[in-house]
């Protein structure tokens, strides 16, 4: 391209080289995805390779693409979880559908601005569209309800709390103000509230039965804290924990809310997505939370960054996020054409939606309807394979994808226990089969499984469960 300063050739803008570099080096890339069970499922960077990562530096002059994409290959993404193997068990693993990435390519290609109806109005009405529809998949009015894409599930929790804030508390209440969340509710809800200036010390875990949120003692928890001259504000459910896949008694949680006027917040950036499948009846009294976290990139198989938030009342939303300062006078919108810079924290928005869209487009809701089926009856299969074997204890049931088991063995104490199922899960990651890491549930050390990918066969859960019975054995147990 033509600098139109000096009339000299800007390789900044050279569409044409970018163009033969897309056919060279990105579809096989997207095609390694094919033979995934290959590749090794973790690759760490070594130490003795640290000074090439440091030897790349910030060039002045262009570098030659076949290099470049080596030491990228080779050094950089090399080094990697590889979370679209069906055998990686860890975290919500990241699941991609490749016509999520399909979608990514082609949205970023055209990179439109995302936070405005003026600057993309086809892209805002579509968003909207899709909040819509999501939101009545949870019950919500679509007429009234508002919603955002976000980065994900932190900030889905933190943008919620701070609408809490404002429709609950006046100013003067912050110090005082009280939430509630359950002592199995992710890291992220706590964070965020605190974050937004709510003294972590009024931040109520509350305790679980089963792994789901202790009703009585939320109710205990809120009198005790009205009589001390609190303010409860914000009550957080959990849809599909990460440790145990567990659903709060929601319809409970939501009367509570009602009786102390407080704000009922769902965490569903894992379960929310389960609403679509054959689980849907274990969400019952979803439809009367005021907010939803929903992680698109968990178990609706999008690439990372692509969450939504979803507010019953969009005009709670505005409340809190629209400032309307005067250079954006001149395009403000009416309810029905959205900024959705006046529905959340950020102004550099991308259309992080689209991806989900194409994905939808292409591949249709039953398609995802059977791929979460599929993810459920593999954490079933799991756990009837395990209660067949001798010395293996079911520490949570299969709730949605996920359990955890141990090894165990009366002969041990638990301190012993603990320890002999870190190595089980430690020896498990050194084979490079399969990754299971553990959680803590109850003081107990289990291996956790969330299998989120359909592609996991019958034989692999056999063969899994069958190298671990290995395991025991060569620890002479």
């Amino acid at each position: 391209m033509k600098d139109s300063k000096n009339n000299e050739y800007n390789k900044l803008y050279d569409w044409e080289e970018a163009s033969k570099l897309i056919n060279k080096y990105v579809l096989p890339i997207f095609d390694e995805q094919k033979d995934i069970r290959s590749k090794k499922i973790i690759d760490t960077l070594p130490d003795d390779m640290l000074d090439d990562i440091k030897r790349i530096k910030i060039p002045k002059k262009p570098q030659d693409p076949d290099e470049i994409m080596k030491k990228a290959n080779d050094i950089i993404y090399n080094y990697r979880m590889r979370l679209n193997n069906p055998r990686f068990f860890s975290f919500i693993p990241n699941t991609v559908s490749p016509f999520s990435i399909l979608g990514e390519f082609i949205n970023s290609s055209y990179n439109p601005y995302g936070g405005g109806h003026a600057n993309s109005s086809a892209i805002s009405y579509l968003e909207k569209y899709l909040m819509n529809w999501m939101g009545s998949v949870a019950g919500y009015s679509e007429k009234e309800l508002g919603g955002l894409f976000v980065s994900g599930g932190s900030m889905a929790n933190l943008t919620a709390s701070v609408i809490a804030r404002d429709e609950k508390l006046k100013e003067e209440d912050y110090p005082l103000a009280t939430a509630y969340v359950s002592a199995q509710s992710h890291s992220s809800v706590s964070k965020g509230i605190h974050i937004m200036g709510i003294n972590r010390k009024n931040v109520r875990k509350i305790k679980t039965v089963g792994f789901m949120m202790d009703i009585n003692d939320l109710e205990e928890n809120i009198k005790r804290d009205i009589e001390n001259g609190y303010k409860p504000f914000l009550v957080v459910g959990t849809a599909g924990t990460t440790n145990t896949g567990s659903i709060d008694p929601l319809d409970e949680i939501a009367d509570i809310a009602e009786k102390y006027n407080l704000w009922f917040h769902v965490d569903g950036a894992y379960g929310a997505s389960y609403l679509l499948s054959s689980q849907r009846g274990k969400f019952k009294g979803i439809e009367r939370s005021d907010s939803l976290t929903w992680d698109a990139h968990k178990m609706l198989f999008q690439t990372f960054g692509c969450a939504i938030i979803l507010c019953k009342d969009r005009q709670a939303m505005r409340r809190t996020y629209s400032q309307n300062p005067e250079y954006l006078k001149d395009v403000s919108t009416s309810d029905e054409y959205v900024n959705f810079w006046d529905l959340g924290i950020e102004m550099s928005v991308p259309a992080r939606g689209m991806r989900l869209w194409f994905t939808l487009q292409l591949a249709g809701t039953d398609s995802i309807k059977e791929a979460l089926d599929k993810t459920c009856e593999n954490a079933k299969f799991f756990e009837e394979e395990i209660k067949k074997r001798d010395n293996f204890e079911v520490v949570s049931s299969a709730n949605l994808s996920i359990l955890n088991f141990r090894y165990f063995n009366k002969k041990y104490s638990e301190d012993e226990l603990n320890s002999i199922n870190q190595r089980l899960s430690e020896m498990g990651i050194e084979r490079g089969y399969a990754v299971y890491y553990t959680t803590i549930l109850d003081g107990k050390t289990v291996l956790r499984i969330c299998s989120t990918n359909m592609a996991l066969t019958h034989d692999e859960i056999i063969n899994i469960l069958d190298q671990i019975e290995k395991d025991i054995d060569k620890l002479a147990l």
